[in-house]
């Protein structure tokens, strides 16, 4: 087998998944560390005002961005199907194809970021103090997402082919890139939130050059000649199809959790110092479900595109002992250890209490939360995107009606309720449509037309 790429059509699934999976999971890791990092720097060298209009951007920039992400999650399921399939050919079609959809998409979203950002920092309600600062920031992160595209792009065609270490590798060297450009851009050539948002904008673009350059050079699949150089109009199709639905599903369920954000700020300092820290603790247990979703997503991609169907239901088996074993042992543990956890953040007592009951109510709900990533990955590679979206509704119609309704009953409490009762209606939605079968007929069909 070829070490740059994972063909997960054969052999043993259980070790496949562990070892694609775990790369993606210590990449997720490594960026919270940077994101830490980046944040102490700003803060430390900027103050708290600065810092706060970095923060404040990081939410309106997630909004457009996910349309990015969708984007790049729909060329790695078609990739991944291909590859599957044994069809190269199409595999250097669809890489190509994916070249002029994301230059598209960047000019779009370019603009589109640009030309909202104060809008949307008025949206959140940003106060005039913070608003200027801000805007300089997301203005330069826009300006320059040609390298957070580069990037997501060249890092979900590698993931689609079986390998995440090498998106891993140069994850690392961003993150480490970034965070010495921070040090230049702040503290010795003083730019202030702009020095912050170029230094972001260089790193990325550089890892994203170094990790396309490699590519090219280690994956012969990957390498095309300008004769080769043709737009597909039907493969871009199946790109959009996959991935403007999770673009949008993304970027709403981000505005609904900006609704119990919200409300949560109503009920003063301390409850909203207590769900900032619980949410900082929940990112934890997203990130191992993301980053068994994503071996999922990748595994069923490749086996549907090889016809092999009890194959995927074997993956979905051994995707649910790791979930177990990952779960099983994380959510105990915060259940155990929230209060510590409270205390580490804050002094508080009121916050803590308010912290401990929220951690320990969705620490005992996590494990629907990560079957749900589960389930939407699984779905999604398998070609039923409309049951996907209809679980992201599902997140949506939920949480926002929740928060109103569940507040107004029992107050704050009812806040800590909203969260966990949205995960599990997702969930069930998604265990229903794969214990259905449905899957595998839209998969079937999807295979059958592709072949007329």
């Amino acid at each position: 087998m070829n070490n740059n790429v994972m063909d997960m059509t054969q052999g043993p699934i259980m070790s496949k998944l562990i070892r694609f999976g775990l790369p993606v999971l210590l990449g997720m890791l490594f960026q919270r560390i940077y994101n830490f990092a980046d944040a102490y720097i700003v803060g430390k060298y900027l103050g708290d005002g600065p810092l706060a209009s970095v923060s404040i951007s990081g939410m309106a920039m997630y909004m457009l961005m996910s349309l990015m992400m969708g984007l790049t999650t729909g060329v790695s399921v078609v990739i991944s199907q291909y590859y599957g399939a044994g069809d190269k050919k199409k595999v250097k079609d669809t890489f190509i194809t994916s070249i002029g959809v994301s230059l598209i998409a960047t000019a779009l979203i370019t603009v589109a970021g640009i030309l909202c950002s104060r809008p949307l920092l008025r949206l959140l309600q940003t106060s005039d103090e913070l608003i200027d600062d801000a805007h300089i920031y997301l203005v330069i992160i826009f300006a320059g997402s040609f390298g957070t595209m580069l990037y997501n792009w060249i890092s979900s065609v590698l993931r689609s082919l079986g390998n995440s270490v090498l998106p891993l590798v140069f994850l690392i060297i961003s993150s480490v890139l970034n965070v010495a450009l921070d040090i230049v851009f702040i503290a010795v050539i003083p730019m202030g939130v702009a020095g912050a948002a170029l230094a972001t904008v260089l790193a990325q673009v550089i890892s994203g050059a170094l990790c396309l350059v490699y590519a090219l050079k280690v994956l012969p699949m990957l390498r095309i000649r300008w004769a080769d150089m043709r737009f597909d109009p039907k493969i871009a199709k199946q790109i959009l199809i996959y991935g403007i639905p999770t673009g949008l599903q993304m970027c709403i369920i981000t505005i609904s959790d900006m609704t119990l954000q919200a409300m949560v700020n109503t009920y003063g300092t301390a409850l909203v110092v207590a769900y900032g820290v619980c949410i900082k603790v929940e990112a934890v247990g997203w990130q191992m479900s993301d980053a068994i979703g994503t071996a999922v997503g990748t595994f069923t991609g490749q086996n549907i595109g090889a016809g092999k169907y009890d194959r995927v239901r074997q993956g979905m088996r051994c995707a649910y002992g790791i979930h177990a074993v990952c779960f099983g042992l994380f959510c105990p543990i915060i259940w155990l250890v929230a209060e510590p956890l409270m205390r580490a953040f804050t002094s508080s007592p009121e916050s803590i209490r308010y912290g401990v009951e929220y951690m320990r109510i969705f620490s005992f709900f996590f494990l629907f939360g990560g079957l749900m990533c589960i389930y939407h990955n699984i779905l999604r590679a398998s070609g039923d995107v409309k049951v996907t979206i209809l679980m992201g509704v599902s997140e949506i119609i939920t949480r926002i009606g929740l928060t109103f309704l569940l507040s107004s009953m029992f107050g704050y409490y009812g806040l800590w309720w909203v969260s966990p009762i949205t995960w599990c209606c997702a969930t069930a939605i998604g265990v229903l449509r794969y214990n259905s079968g449905k899957w595998q007929e839209i998969a079937e069909k999807n295979a059958a037309a592709e072949k007329t």
